[in-house]
């Protein structure tokens, strides 16, 4: 998908990785990473996003338990990391890169929920129903921390990848939020939802979901219920040219990944 790409952009990745395999100073089954071209990506997204007041955490997928990759993330900019698992986000944390967003993608587990509240320390914690939430707040709770909490939440006709679905019916976020700010322990931050944008083969363009929607509509009917400072996620094929877009819908959160390494949809085009 990105070989025609990486041969018109970047041969020399190409020819750096050909050499070290042959001369057998890198085994099969390995990664090759640009770390200038993810720090000069990282800074130019830092840059776009601080326009929109939009805070920046890296989605470092699997290549965050490499800690270079970290390190030229945190030399462009970002010092957050956004972590699919709790692997990931220790792998992150011991490289220096802290963990702004924990737990969208995969729940902590409950005998977990204490050893993440205390050594990960996350700015944000997603959870997906009451029982989560309590687990987050009993567990900051022991570590002596007020835990933010992101709520993640769904309507009918929103969008989800096989396995992603679930959380919080979006109609019922603000008695969701009640419930939340008075688990000891815990609070509430705001809404989140994934993916709030998509690629769109017909046009070769991305798209908004209607995910996106769904979180401007509960973040409205906090603000009428008295709620400030609601934090809005809406993480999703991000990359710079979209910022704009989501900072418009609301969004007061944004998580690059593929953007960072350049391997998003668009930059196959």
């Amino acid at each position: 998908m990105f070989l025609d790409v990486l041969r018109r952009r970047n041969p020399a990745l190409i020819e750096a990785s050909i050499k070290l395999h042959q001369e057998g100073k890198i085994p099969p089954n390995t990664y090759v990473i640009d770390l200038d071209t993810v720090e000069s990506n990282t800074r130019l997204f830092r840059a776009e996003a601080d326009k929109y007041d939009l805070k920046s955490f890296a989605m470092t997928k699997q290549v965050g338990r490499n800690s270079g990759f970290c390190k030229a993330v945190m030399r462009g900019g970002i010092h957050r990391n956004v972590a699919v698992d709790l692997d990931c986000a220790i792998a992150c944390n011991k490289a220096g890169l802290k963990t702004g967003h924990l737990g969208h993608l995969v729940q902590i587990p409950r005998h977990q929920a204490v050893f993440a509240a205390r050594h990960i320390q996350p700015d944000f914690w997603t959870i997906f129903s009451r029982e989560k939430a309590q687990e987050a707040s009993r567990a900051s709770k022991i570590a002596g921390r007020v835990q933010d909490l992101l709520a993640r939440i769904q309507t009918n006709g929103d969008i989800f990848y096989r396995g992603h679905e679930g959380g919080f019916r979006a109609d019922d976020i603000v008695c969701v939020a009640e419930q939340l700010d008075v688990l000891e322990g815990g609070r509430f931050a705001g809404v989140t939802s994934f993916p709030a944008l998509l690629f769109d083969a017909e046009t070769g363009t991305i798209k908004p979901t209607p995910n996106l929607a769904t979180l401007e509509k509960a973040a409205n009917a906090l603000v009428k219920a008295g709620y400030t400072n609601i934090e809005i996620n809406a993480p999703g094929t991000t990359s710079l040219v979209m910022l704009q877009a989501l900072a418009s819908a609301g969004a007061t959160q944004c998580e690059p990944g593929n953007g960072l390494h350049g391997s998003t949809p668009l930059h196959a085009l």
